[in-house]
C-alpha cells in the first residue's frame, strides 16, 4: 500500500530472480478479444462472477480515487493512474471470493476486504478493512500473501506457491469473521483472526487497489460464492 523508496536490497533482487525462475507454472493467458466484445468467463459450480471478462460487468463495479482499471484485449482489467480503488457496491457477509492477478515487475497492489462504502474515499478501505496485499519484495507484514501491516504470510509456503512477475497467480480469500484465509495458488499461505472492532468482517465490500503511475497488476475472473457465517 505505502509508496515504497526506488532502492532494493541484495536480498530482495535475489527473490525477483528466484522468482523468475520457478513457481508453480501458470496458466496459459485468455485469448485476445476486443475490449466489450469479450465472452464471458463461466465461474465454478457454487460461484457467481463478479467481473467475468465483459463491460457489462465491469460497469457493475465502481471506482474511488484517481485513476482507473482499464478493459484490456485479452478480457482483463489492468489498472492505471494514481492511488484508488475499484470495489463492489453489494455488501457481503462471509463468502469465499477467487480471483487471479498478474504483475510485470515488482508492482503493488492488494485485494481489500470488509469495509464499508467508500464513496469517494479510497482510504476508508485503508482504514477500515483488511488488504491482501500484492507485492513480493516488501516487508513480511506488507508482501504477497500478508494481511497488509497485520501479519505475514508463512513466508516459505508463499514463495513455493508464488508464480514469477508475468504469470498469473490465483487468490482464494475465505471470509467468515472473525477470520480471514489466503489461499496462494492452492496454497494456504495465511490464517488471521481479527481483534479490531474498527474493522468488521461481519458485512463489508470487496475492493482491488490501483495502487500508483508506476504498478501495471492485471486482474481476471473475479467470483464469489456467500457461505453460512
Amino acid at each position: 500500500m505505502a509508496a515504497r523508496t526506488s532502492t532494493r536490497p541484495a536480498a530482495v533482487v535475489a527473490l525477483l530472480l528466484s522468482a523468475a525462475c520457478s513457481g508453480p507454472a501458470a496458466e496459459t493467458d485468455s485469448a485476445t478479444s476486443t475490449p466489450g466484445r469479450c465472452d464471458p468467463t463461466e465461474p465454478e459450480t457454487g460461484y457467481r462472477a463478479l467481473f467475468d471478462g465483459t463491460r457489462e460487468s465491469l460497469d457493475a463495479w465502481r471506482m474511488a480515487g484517481p485513476g482507473s482499471f482499464e478493459l484490456q484485449e485479452d478480457c482483463t482489467l489492468l489498472t492505471v493512474g494514481g492511488m484508488g480503488l475499484l470495489w463492489f457496491p453489494e455488501e457481503l457477509g462471509a463468502y469465499r471470493l477467487r480471483l487471479d492477478w498478474r504483475v510485470e515487475g515488482d508492482d503493488n497492489s492488494g485485494v481489500f476486504v470488509g469495509f464499508p462504502e467508500p464513496g469517494e474515499d479510497p482510504w476508508v478501505a485503508v482504514e477500515h478493512g483488511y488488504e491482501i496485499q500484492i507485492d513480493m519484495s516488501d516487508r513480511p507484514d506488507r508482501t504477497t500473501g500478508a494481511v497488509y501491516t497485520f501479519q505475514s504470510a508463512d513466508l516459505p509456503a508463499r514463495d513455493v506457491a508464488l508464480n514469477p512477475p508475468g504469470k498469473w497467480n490465483t487468490y482464494e480469500i475465505v471470509v467468515q469473521a472473525p477470520t480471514i484465509s489466503v489461499r496462494l495458488n492452492g496454497v494456504l499461505v495465511t490464517e488471521y483472526e481479527s481483534t479490531d472492532p474498527e474493522r468488521d468482517l461481519g458485512s463489508g465490500h470487496i475492493g482491488l487497489q490501483n495502487h500508483g503511475d508506476d504498478d501495471a497488476v492485471s486482474f481476471r475472473h473475479v467470483r464469489l460464492a456467500e457461505l453460512d457465517p
